[in-house]
């Protein structure tokens, strides 16, 4: 029994049967004047395409079923979010210190595969969504 649990949890953890880490998302505050807070979240649905959300050319967050990241954004500006599989697809947003933005990702059909579809979710929407 004791070397079969440690090949167990080998398995569970490499089979991503392991706890999320959703539940561990920092606490942000309701305000935050210096800084604007994107939700990044993408719910579970049949189709598994994963793949990485960028805050113009940094990587922000990882699209896959029932994943969530929250990101501040200290700098004012035009930004663009956006992903890739077969083709880019994103979208460009005005981001402002102390709002709040949510992001809801997801995919589309593609030609051979599923295309990257990210969606600004209007705010009541967005924290139904969040939680």
């Amino acid at each position: 029994m004791k070397k079969i649990l440690p090949f167990i949890s080998v398995i569970l953890l490499l089979c991503g049967c392991s706890p999320k880490l959703a539940g561990n998302l920092p606490a942000i505050p309701d305000q935050h004047p210096d800084y604007a807070v994107i939700y990044f979240f993408r719910p579970g649905g049949f189709v598994q395409t994963p793949y990485d959300v960028h805050l113009g050319d940094e990587v922000v967050f990882r699209s896959k079923n029932k994943n969530k990241a929250i990101v501040k954004v200290e700098k004012a500006g035009t930004y663009e979010i956006w992903g890739q599989t077969e083709t880019r697809e994103g979208i460009t947003l005005k981001i402002e210190p102390g709002k709040d933005y949510y992001i809801r990702t997801s995919t589309q059909f593609g030609v051979a595969i599923w295309r990257p579809l990210i969606e600004l979710v209007p705010a009541e929407a967005g924290k139904a969504a969040w939680r």
